[in-house]
């Protein structure tokens, strides 16, 4: 198996790192990865946004949690807990990507092209990653303004997915595969 399709398959959705930070190589290498994403068009909308202050993490986990009590969305706390303390599971590297608020649809395809990008470019590097969509939560509220502030996040744009990168502080075995869910039409 080529060393891309190994990566591919040997994925896993990490849910504890350790506390080591990456090198800036590594950091570097995971850029070029996510600028290397193909779009629609070319057009390239998206904006990414890589967060290694562990302050500014914690701060999002925070308004995070605070939103989720303020909805009431027991069950969505409750899932966090079972987990982890933080929504990002202690990861070094936090990686927000945004689109325009008004882009339409392939904005978003973009955003998850390029997050799986990031996923399996952290898997050759030898790291784990967890593609997390809960992090919208961090920008409601005060709170959400303030850490949009600090993110320098552009005008008119909005959460479209986020991934913890970082070395993994645990493993796990794949998902259950589904090739029942396949048609190869001829």
């Amino acid at each position: 198996m080529n060393t891309t399709l190994q990566a591919i398959s040997n994925r896993r959705s990490i849910r504890s790192f350790a506390a080591a930070p990456l090198k800036q190589e590594e950091i570097d290498a995971l850029i070029v990865a996510a600028l290397a994403s193909p779009t629609a068009m070319n057009r390239q909308l998206w904006e990414f946004r890589f967060i290694t202050s562990q302050s500014l993490i914690e701060a999002m986990n925070e308004a995070a949690l605070s939103h989720f009590r303020s909805i009431g969305d027991q069950a969505a706390l409750d899932r966090i807990a079972a987990r982890h303390a933080s929504i990002f599971y202690g990861a070094p590297l936090l990686v927000v990507i945004a689109i325009p608020a008004d882009a339409g649809r392939y904005a978003a395809i973009d955003a998850g092209i390029a997050v799986e990008n990031l996923a399996i470019a952290a898997q050759s590097l030898g790291l784990g990653s967890c593609i997390i969509g809960m992090a919208s939560a961090s920008f409601t509220g005060a709170r959400g303004k303030a850490i949009l502030e600090q993110m320098d996040w552009p005008e008119g744009y909005e959460f479209a997915i986020s991934i913890a990168i970082g070395h993994p502080a645990m493993s796990k075995e794949a998902h259950e595969r589904h090739p029942e869910k396949v048609r190869q039409l001829r």
